[in-house]
């Protein structure tokens, strides 16, 4: 896969340096929250979204971004796309009454 995966939507010009000051901020450490409290700690080599661009932002702010491992980083992206994937279209047009059962 290239730098941007499976996305759907470009990310930002200049995302290079982006990245790079992520993950020297985050100190190239997985900045995932684990069940005692900490961080994952393990190698980070991605840097992704805190809140997902799939749910009406694109905020590229480094506040929305951190580090992450590659396996931490697969997990949150399995369980977004599993429920874009899952989610109920809006229906196309409203529910009519049938004719029959108008008043």
């Amino acid at each position: 896969m290239g730098s941007q995966g499976r996305r759907s939507a470009p990310l930002p010009k200049g995302w290079a340096r982006i990245r790079a000051r992520i993950l020297k901020r985050d100190g190239w450490a997985c900045q995932w929250l684990v069940a005692t409290g900490g961080r994952c700690g393990e190698p980070a080599n991605q840097v992704d979204h805190k809140v997902n661009a799939a749910l009406g932002m694109d905020d590229h702010s480094d506040q929305n971004l951190w580090a992450l491992c590659q396996w931490h980083h697969d997990q949150k992206t399995g369980r977004e796309a599993s429920a874009a994937a899952h989610a109920k279209p809006p229906r196309a047009r409203p529910t009519e009454d049938h004719p029959g059962l108008i008043a």
